[in-house]
């Protein structure tokens, strides 16, 4: 073939190659793309987080913000959807390397205490990782969207990736009113709710879920809390230590009731016997009570979160509960209850499965009781679980059959859940004189109605004790 042909041939196909490439591709990268900043103590351009986040709002250039080893006392905020986008990432081998600190830290230009050590408002695909968040005044990493009335969905695929998070007074990864996202390795502690909190997730017609994996929590209020929160896979993660591992609940404080359509699935989740209403705590909870029932009055109690249980479905619709080991938890492996006091009766335990699950590590670190339910709801129901431990009867009224059927649950209100938000009577009398405190009955007196023992050894796992000791009745 004649040469001047070959170059013609060549230079035609290269010519029709260009044409198939974006201009950004031919340039080598996304001229909007893949600038980075870099943050240090010392030497550097930027000796703050937040200066680099504010370089990083004025330019749709950079794409992440590297943070190098070192210890840095300031609130971060990332305000809208100019950071769509942005990663934050330290670069220290461990995120213990790399510090935000919340004690004495400030907001942007001195306005104040820090609440939160990094929020972001209203901005999608914002990631933090390889940090250790702490001792902040609220929150360690707050995502949200700020108006969720206008149903825009302002806050998309939040992740954070092995992100340490303690003594933060609320919580340690905290989404609200977000759509999809994740929290990946990392782990939390030391906090007044929980160390990972999902709530307010929007109604999806195509949902996007929300991911939990491998992250440890423990000697928090409560190790995962999620008000509302929905399409959750909780998965390959440890919860240990807490008041109560795990507390997917529905409430009047948040929109978008109830919580539902959500799995927890091969966790570990035991010991949870934190008695963290005792004086010698580190930690102490924010929360006030659920509520108070017969007030004002002689009888007058607040309810109080429980403690001493694994998981808790707590006025949840669709969650199931599967393949997990559960064990050592001194008051319930898994509780089951709803709120009658709920406004617009959203809080109603129904549609929860509870699926081959082993309890008790074989009858060595048992349960008090496994399965405990209110009677309440419909369509919930249990099997295939290595169960060493059973609830008995309530007073005779109904039995456990009735109480614990197998899936598929037999369709409407079963003889023992009757398709309401308020149980059988004597149950609901249990859990009120449970997690019922008042000056009398003080909620640390929680532990007296524990089945405590001693716990055999599980991998590197200490179990947590408080001493002294409530002064049981």
């Amino acid at each position: 073939m004649n040469r001047r042909l070959i170059v013609r041939i060549a230079t035609a196909l290269l010519a029709v190659a260009m044409l198939a490439v974006p201009a950004s591709a031919v340039a080598g990268k996304n001229k909007n793309k893949g600038k980075t900043l870099t943050v240090c103590e010392r030497g550097c351009k930027y000796n703050k987080i937040q200066k680099a986040v504010k370089k990083a709002g004025k330019s749709k250039k950079v794409e992440t913000i590297k943070v190098k080893p070192g210890k840095y006392v300031e609130g971060v905020v990332l305000d809208g959807s100019k950071f769509n986008g942005l990663t934050i990432k330290g670069t220290g081998k461990t995120p213990r390397k790399t510090i935000l600190e919340g004690k004495n830290a400030q907001l942007p230009g001195g306005l104040g205490i820090a609440n939160n050590g990094i929020e972001i408002d209203d901005a999608k695909n914002v990631t933090i990782e390889n940090m250790w968040v702490r001792n902040f005044a609220t929150n360690g990493v707050f995502w949200r969207d700020t108006n969720t009335d206008d149903n825009k969905n302002t806050c998309k695929n939040p992740v954070g990736k092995n992100v340490d998070v303690s003594f933060n007074r609320s919580y340690g990864l905290f989404t609200f009113g977000c759509v999809g996202g994740a929290f990946i390795g990392g782990e939390g502690w030391g906090h007044g709710d929980s160390a990972y909190y999902v709530g307010a997730t929007p109604f999806q017609d195509n949902p996007q879920t929300t991911v939990i994996n491998k992250v440890d929590s423990y000697e928090n209020v409560l190790g995962y809390s999620g008000t509302n929160s929905k399409y959750m896979n909780i998965k390959n993660s440890n919860f240990y230590n807490n008041g109560v591992g795990l507390v997917p609940n529905t409430l009047d404080s948040e929109p978008f009731e109830p919580t539902g359509d959500s799995v927890i699935q091969n966790n570990n989740i035991f010991w949870n016997n934190f008695n963290y209403f005792l004086d010698a705590s580190p930690v102490q909870t924010v929360s006030n009570g659920l509520g108070e029932l017969n007030c004002p009055g002689p009888d007058c109690v607040t309810l109080q979160y429980p403690t001493g249980l694994g998981v808790a479905l707590f006025g949840a619709n669709g969650w199931t509960v599967k393949n997990n080991e559960i064990f050592g938890n001194f008051k319930w492996g898994v509780a089951m209850f709803s709120d009658p006091f709920n406004d617009g009766d959203d809080a109603i335990s129904e549609n929860n499965q509870v699926l081959n699950n082993e309890m008790g590590r074989n009858g060595t670190d048992t349960n008090n009781i496994d399965f405990w339910v209110d009677g309440s709801g419909l369509a919930n129901c249990f099997s295939g679980n290595d169960s060493s431990t059973k609830a008995p009867d309530p007073g005779g009224q109904v039995s456990t059959a009735d109480l614990y059927p197998s899936c598929p649950a037999p369709a409407g209100p079963t003889p023992g859940a009757n398709g309401t938000s308020f149980g059988d009577l004597d149950l609901v009398t249990e859990l009120i004189e449970y997690v019922g405190s008042s000056d009398d009955n003080p909620p640390e007196n929680q532990e007296c109605s524990w089945n405590q023992h001693p716990h055999p050894a599980f991998e590197d796992f200490e179990p947590v004790d408080i001493t002294p000791g409530p002064v049981c009745p």
